[in-house]
C-alpha cells in the first residue's frame, strides 16, 4: 500500500470519526429538541382537557362530561405528539384519536427512532362515568428529525467526497518527489551511482534530496575506491588471503591461486596450516599471537606448499583485520610473495663469489708459483748458464793457438749458453716480467708493446694511458698485463692483423677501461664457444674475479674489440 493511499485512508478514518462525532451531537440535540416538544405538546394538551372537563362540571346541562369529551375529541381530531384514548365506565375505548399525516412518507430506521424518542409519558384524567388518558407521541417529531438528519447526512457525505477527492489530489502534488526519490533509490541499488535528485519546494524533501545526493557522492567515492582496491588485490602478484582468528582462510585471490595452486572452493573455511611445511607448524600459532596483539609481521622470509607439493620460498607479511564498527581485531590479513628465485639468485649470487674468490685465490697462488718460477730460474738457472757460458769463453781462450777443435767446441758452447740465456729471460718474462714489479703496469705495458713490435716488425702497435695507472695494486696490474698479453698474443696468432691498438684508462669515478683493438680477419661470435677456448676463458674468469665485466665485439672482417671494465671498489 502506497503512502499516498495510507495517508488518505488516515484522513478518511479521521474525517468518518469527526462525522461520526458530528452525527452523535447533531442526534443528541435532536433528542432533546423532541423531548421538549412532545413534552411542551403534552401539556399543552394535558390543560386543554382540563379546561373542557371543568368547563363540563360547570355547566351539567351540557350532558356527561365523557359525552361532552368524546364530542369535543371527535371534533379536535389529531393533536400534536399525542395520543387521545377516552374509555367508558366500563373501561371500553371510546375514542382514539387519528394517527398523525405530518410526513407519513417518511420512515425512519429503528437505529435513528431508538435514539432520538425520549421517555414516553401518559397523564391520565378521572371523569364522571369514564377515563381519559393521554399518550406522548413522538413518532412525528422522528419524522422530522429525520428528515433534518437526512440532508445533513447528505450534506456531509458529498463533503466527504469532495475533500477525499481534494486531499487525495493534494497528497499526490505533495508526495510526487516521493516516487522521484524512490525510483532514486531503485536505481541506486541497481547500481546507478550517478542519479541526483532536484531541489523541492517542500523544505523535508529539499533536505532529503541534498542528503541523498551527498550520500551518492560518497557511495561513488567509497565505490570507487573499493573498485581500486578490489583491483589491486586482484591484479597484484603478491598472494594475498584473509585468516580468522582461528587461522582458517576466508579470502583467496587469483595470485594465491596461482601461486599454490588451490582454486577459491577448494581452500576457503580450511585452516592456513595446510600450506605450511612440515618443520613450520607453529609458525602460524606465533604469527597470530602478533596479530593478536595488534602488532604486524613484516616481510618475513619462510617457505611454504604448494598444491602439487613443490616447496616455495616466501616472503610473508601480516597485519590485523580490524572491525570498523566495534574496532576489534577479528582476524588478519596476510599477503606472500614467492622470493624462490630471488633465493635461486641470492644462492648463485653467493655460488659465483665463491667461485669468483676461489679463481682469484688461484691466479694469486699461480702468479705467486710464477713469481717463484722465475726468480729461482733467474737466481738458479742463469747462475749455472754463466758459469757454464764462462768455462767455455776460458776453454776457447787456452785452446785458441793449440787446439782449435776444442775452441770451436768452447764456442758452440758458448752460443748455447748465450741461447739458453736469452730462451730463459723470455721465459722470465712471461711468467713475471720484471718491471711490472719493480716500475709499475704502464712501463710493463710500454716494455711489452715494445718487445712485440721488435719481434713483429710488419705490426702497427698503439699504447694509449690515461690516468694514475702506477698505483692500481698487485692484483690489477698481473691481471690487467695477464689480459693485454693473452689479448695480444690472439691477435698476433690468429688474427692476421696489421694494426693493434691498446688502450687503458681510469676515469674520474674510477672506473678503469680496456679497450684492445685489431683490424684482422675477425670472427662470427654466434659460431665460437668461448667456455671452450681456454684464452678467452680465462680473460674473463680475471675480469669477473675483479667484479668487471668482459665483452668481445667482432665480425668476419671487421676485426675484434676486447672490452674489459673494472669498478672502483677494485682499484680504489
Amino acid at each position: 500500500m502506497s503512502l499516498r493511499v495510507r495517508f488518505n485512508l488516515l484522513i478518511t478514518t479521521l474525517l468518518l470519526m469527526l462525522m461520526v462525532a458530528v452525527g452523535y451531537v447533531v442526534i443528541k440535540g435532536m433528542r432533546i429538541s423532541t423531548e421538549e416538544s412532545v413534552e411542551a405538546a403534552t401539556r399543552v394538551t394535558v390543560q386543554l382537557l382540563d379546561t373542557v372537563i371543568i368547563n363540563s362540571r360547570q355547566n351539567p346541562e351540557w350532558g356527561y362530561t365523557h359525552d361532552v369529551m368524546h364530542t369535543f375529541l371527535q371534533s379536535l381530531g389529531h393533536v400534536r405528539s399525542s395520543e387521545i384514548f377516552l374509555y367508558d365506565a366500563q373501561g371500553a375505548l371510546m375514542y382514539q384519536s387519528p394517527p398523525s399525516t405530518y410526513r407519513a412518507d417518511e420512515n425512519p430506521p429503528r437505529w435513528f427512532a431508538r435514539m432520538v424518542e425520549p421517555e414516553p409519558e401518559v397523564v391520565s384524567r378521572r371523569i364522571r362515568f369514564g377515563m381519559l388518558v393521554v399518550a406522548s407521541d413522538a413518532a412525528g417529531a422522528i419524522r422530522e428529525s429525520w428528515v433534518s438528519f437526512k440532508s445533513l447526512l447528505w450534506i456531509e457525505s458529498g463533503f466527504f467526497v469532495v475533500l477525499n477527492a481534494l486531499i487525495y489530489w493534494m497528497l499526490g502534488r505533495w508526495l510526487r518527489p516521493a516516487d522521484d526519490i524512490l525510483k532514486a533509490i531503485s536505481q541506486v541499488e541497481q547500481g546507478n551511482l550517478e542519479v541526483k535528485l532536484p531541489q523541492y519546494q517542500v523544505p523535508e524533501f529539499s533536505r532529503i534530496a541534498q542528503n541523498f545526493n551527498l550520500m551518492g557522492e560518497s557511495l561513488r567515492d567509497r565505490t570507487e575506491e573499493n573498485r581500486r582496491l578490489a583491483l589491486i588485490v586482484q591484479q597484484t602478484a603478491d598472494a594475498i588471503m584473509i585468516h580468522d582468528l582461528n587461522g582458517n582462510i576466508s579470502f583467496w585471490n587469483p595470485a594465491a591461486q596461482r601461486m599454490f595452486g588451490y582454486a577459491p572452493e577448494d581452500i576457503i573455511g580450511k585452516s592456513a596450516n595446510l600450506l605450511m611445511p612440515p618443520d613450520h607448524e607453529s609458525e602460524q600459532a606465533r604469527n597470530m599471537a602478533v596479530i593478536v596483539a595488534n602488532s604486524q609481521v613484516e616481510y618475513y622470509d619462510t617457505q611454504r606448499v604448494a598444491r602439487d607439493g613443490k616447496l616455495l620460498d616466501v616472503s610473508l607479511s601480516a597485519a590485523p583485520l580490524m572491525d570498523p564498527k566495534t574496532g576489534e581485531i577479528i582476524g588478519e590479513i596476510c599477503s606472500m610473495r614467492d622470493i624462490t628465485e630471488r633465493k635461486l639468485a641470492e644462492e648463485t649470487a653467493r655460488k659465483l663469489e665463491e667461485n669468483r674468490q676461489l679463481t682469484h685465490l688461484i691466479q694469486r697462488h699461480i702468479e705467486d708459483e710464477r713469481r717463484s718460477l722465475a726468480r729461482e730460474l733467474h737466481d738458479e738457472l742463469g747462475q749455472y748458464v754463466t758459469a757454464i757460458k764462462t768455462f767455455a769463453v776460458a776453454i776457447a781462450n787456452k785452446a785458441r793457438t793449440d787446439m782449435p777443435s776444442i775452441e770451436n767446441s768452447a764456442q758452440t758452447i758458448v752460443s748455447a749458453a748465450n741461447h739458453i740465456y736469452d730462451g730463459m729471460h723470455n721465459i722470465i718474462r712471461h711468467l713475471r716480467p720484471g718491471s711490472l714489479d719493480n716500475l709499475g703496469l704502464s712501463a710493463a705495458l710500454r716494455d711489452a708493446v715494445a718487445d712485440w713490435q721488435a719481434q713483429n716488425p710488419q705490426v702497427a702497435f698503439s699504447l694509449d694511458l690515461q690516468g694514475k695507472l702506477d698505483t692500481l695494486g698487485e692484483s690489477l696490474n698481473i691481471n690487467l698485463y695477464r689480459i693485454v698479453q693473452e689479448s695480444v698474443t690472439n691477435a698476433l696468432r690468429h688474427a692476421q692483423a696489421d694494426r693493434i691498438e691498446i688502450s687503458l684508462s681510469q676515469h674520474e669515478n674510477g672506473t678503469l677501461t680496456l679497450l684492445i683493438k685489431d683490424n684482422g680477419i675477425g670472427m662470427n661470435m654466434c659460431n665460437v664457444d668461448q667456455s671452450r677456448h681456454f684464452g678467452l676463458l680465462g680473460m674473463r674468469e680475471r675480469t669477473q674475479a675483479l667484479y668487471g665485466t668482459f665483452s668481445i665485439d667482432s665480425l668476419p672482417g671487421q676485426g675484434s674489440a676486447i672490452s674489459v671494465t673494472i669498478p672502483e671498489k677494485m682499484n680504489s
